[in-house]
C-alpha cells in the first residue's frame, strides 16, 4: 500500500463560502496513481469544515440561511467574552476574527474531512456530490490536507 500526501491552499472570501475541491481533489488521485484505496481530505482549521453534498447555489442559501438562525453571531458566546476567556489567544483581541463563537459551535455540528473511496482510479462519488470546503468565519488563508493511500 502507498500513502501520498498533498497539501492545498486557499483563500475563502467570506462567512459561509463554499468552495468546490472535487476537481483539485480529482488531479491528485489521478497524479497519484492509486487504482483502488480511498482519498481523505481533510481541513487544518476549526472554523472550516469538509462536507460532501451538491454544488447549487439554492442549497447554498438555504443552508447559510439555517445556520445564521441555528447560531447567530449575535448570541452571546463565553469564546468572545475576553473577560472570562484565557485560552488559546493568539490574535488581537480587537479583530473581529478573534471573536468568532458562532464559528467554533458551527464546526462542532460539521466535520473536517471527508473520505471518499477509489476503484479503478476514480473518485466513488455520486452524480451530483461535490467534495466543498466550507468557510464559517471570515475570509482567510487556508489549509486543506488531500491525502491518498491504496494500491
Amino acid at each position: 500500500m502507498k500513502i501520498i500526501n498533498n497539501v492545498v491552499k486557499l483563500k475563502s472570501n467570506s462567512y459561509i463560502d463554499f468552495i468546490d475541491l472535487t476537481k483539485d481533489v480529482e488531479k491528485f488521485v489521478l497524479q497519484s496513481k492509486i487504482k483502488n484505496g480511498q482519498v481523505l481530505v481533510y481541513s487544518t482549521h476549526t472554523t472550516l469544515a469538509i462536507c460532501i453534498n451538491e454544488s447549487e447555489r439554492g442549497i447554498f442559501a438555504d443552508f447559510k440561511d439555517l445556520l445564521c438562525k441555528l447560531i447567530p453571531k449575535e448570541t452571546y458566546y463565553r469564546h468572545n467574552d475576553l473577560s472570562i476567556r484565557t485560552e488559546n489567544l493568539v490574535c488581537d483581541p480587537t479583530a473581529s476574527d478573534c471573536l468568532n463563537g458562532h464559528s467554533h459551535c458551527t464546526h462542532f455540528l460539521m466535520r473536517n474531512s471527508e473520505v471518499v473511496p477509489i476503484i479503478d482510479g476514480k473518485l466513488m462519488l455520486g452524480i451530483w456530490q461535490r467534495i466543498l470546503a466550507i468557510e464559517l468565519d471570515c475570509s482567510r488563508d487556508r489549509t486543506v490536507i488531500i491525502q491518498t493511500m491504496g494500491v
